[in-house]
């Protein structure tokens, strides 16, 4: 059985990008140039990977790539994806590659794996969907190199008229959507509507994978502190922290950005040496909307919520850090009546001592409230626990 180490990952960077209208290999995605997630992507799941970069003066576009950048030989210089594959072959020294176009952002180094297991003696092992091959996330074998190049010297660039010189095997969705998810294949980034349908499907993947915690209370409670403080240690820790805060308004009326919204800006950009704010007029977002779109825009371990005490997501409620245990009872009843489904508190962050069999913390017990959600919200010690009903106090 093939292992990581007998298969080398060919990544196809060579082409032009017209129909995107910028390098596909480059533009933004989660926070970094395409290319380079993918590297990182095969590189953690084991494989060699390079970089088949297209003419030579293109392929110079690329020389911040952590791997090789392999430009096509001189004789087939602008011959596309077989250029591009006979490049990577002539520059490893695996039995097997995994050759895999870069506007694939869900390509899949699971699927490379299962095919490599599939593929015998047979010089290709292609997936297929809806009866359709997908060359350009699949496996060759070092055997078809020899044809490869016989096609390229005909001058023929056709990828359908190359693969009928293998032995080929194809394997049907029903047979590998098991190993993966069928968007590594049927998502590709041709043209800028294809970005924005990624992002969302990015944004849907990131909303059902990410943890996220909510931190509700009345205003003076101390939740943005809280907040703060956490932030500070997960990042030190290594976590990468987003955070939200649902805010009355953050757009004053009559300053530019909000007159640029009123005459119907799709979107406004407020830019400054701190940093970019990006408004978008949607009113009255839900958490979950809120969430997808800052996943949208990077890719985080763990989401902080500050406020939406009506949503679903999990919460910390945060009582006023000086009240005494009177106040403190009085205004956890006024804020449990604004939170629907009590099963959604996960704990309680208070002043005094409380009867209730949920995790407690003082204002003050920041690492303590930092290794709670370590344990049951990023996994550290264990799978998150089924979240225990709230009790009376």
């Amino acid at each position: 059985m093939p292992s990581v180490r007998d298969l080398t990952v060919i990544l196809l960077a060579g082409g032009r990008s017209k129909r995107m209208g910028e390098d596909k290999a480059l533009m933004q995605w989660q926070g970094k140039p395409l290319l380079q997630v993918l590297v990182e992507r095969f590189w953690a799941a084991g494989f060699s990977v390079l970089v088949s970069g297209g003419s030579a003066d293109w392929s110079k576009r690329l020389t911040n790539m952590p791997v090789p950048v392999i430009p096509d030989l001189p004789a087939h210089e602008n011959f596309g994806p077989l250029a591009g594959i006979e490049a990577g072959i002539l520059n490893t020294r695996t039995k097997l590659v995994g050759v895999v176009a870069c506007d694939l952002p869900f390509a899949d180094p699971k699927l490379l794996s299962w095919l490599s297991e599939k593929i015998g003696d047979a010089d290709a092992a292609i997936p297929t969907f809806d009866g359709e091959p997908q060359p350009l996330h699949a496996v060759y074998a070092r055997t078809c190199l020899p044809k490869l190049s016989e096609q390229l010297e005909s001058d023929d660039k056709s990828v359908k008229e190359f693969l009928k010189r293998l032995k080929v095997l194809y394997f049907p969705e029903g047979e590998w959507m098991h190993v993966a998810d069928a968007k590594c294949l049927t998502v590709h980034l041709n043209e800028p509507a294809d970005l924005a349908k990624a992002s969302e499907i990015t944004g849907e993947a990131q909303l059902m994978s990410v943890p996220v915690l909510a931190f509700v209370g009345f205003s003076g409670s101390g939740k943005t502190k809280v907040i703060e403080g956490l932030t500070k240690i997960l990042t030190e820790k290594g976590y990468k922290v987003g955070v939200i805060k649902h805010h009355g308004h953050i757009d004053e009326e009559g300053k530019d950005t909000w007159r640029f919204q009123q005459v119907g800006a799709e979107i406004v950009g407020l830019v400054a040496e701190s940093g970019m704010a990006i408004f978008l007029p949607e009113r009255n977002l839900t958490a979950k909307s809120a969430i997808e779109r800052l996943l949208r825009q990077r890719s985080v371990d763990l989401v902080l919520v500050e406020g939406f005490k009506s949503s679903e997501l999990p919460k910390l409620v945060v009582l006023h850090p000086e009240g005494s245990e009177a106040e403190t009872k009085r205004e956890l009843d006024e804020l449990l009546a604004q939170i629907p489904d009590k099963n959604t508190i996960s704990g309680v962050i208070s002043p005094v001592k409380l009867t209730t069999d949920l995790p407690q913390f003082h204002h003050s017990e920041i690492d303590k409230i930092c290794l709670f959600v370590e344990r049951d919200f990023l996994g550290a010690d264990r799978q998150r626990s089924e979240m225990n009903p709230l009790t009376p106090f």
